[in-house]
């Protein structure tokens, strides 16, 4: 029992070791990357206080349902009728923002 639990722990410490730099990255993408989309918010005048609702759905690999390849954030505002959109790729950095409906930000995208 005991050779198997060095065995273990070895093996998990060159696991730690010979992860890529970006796992932190990817971890945080299955997290729901909450740091970045609260930037975002912040950036356009949203918080908890008038946001409606928020909706994160992940983006998977067609072929590996397990890789999470970005996310895809649904916020609904207090002060409109639509939707802000907000899209990141798998480490979290942010590759798309857009309104719907009737909402309207300073320096963001709409799409009817």
């Amino acid at each position: 029992m005991r050779a198997t639990i060095a065995v273990a722990v070895v093996a998990g410490a060159v696991l730690a070791v010979a992860a890529p730099p970006s796992a932190s990255y990817a971890q945080e993408a299955r997290a729901g990357c909450d740091r970045q989309i609260n930037e975002v918010l912040e950036s356009v005048g949203l918080n908890d206080r008038n946001i409606r609702r928020r909706q994160v759905l992940r983006q998977f690999n067609s072929n590996r349902r397990r890789n999470v390849t970005g996310l895809h954030v649904w916020i609904w505002p207090e002060e409109c009728d639509g939707r802000f959109i907000i899209d990141f790729d798998r480490i979290c950095r942010v590759t798309n923002t857009y309104t719907t409906g009737e909402c309207a930000f300073e320096g963001q995208n709409y799409v009817q």
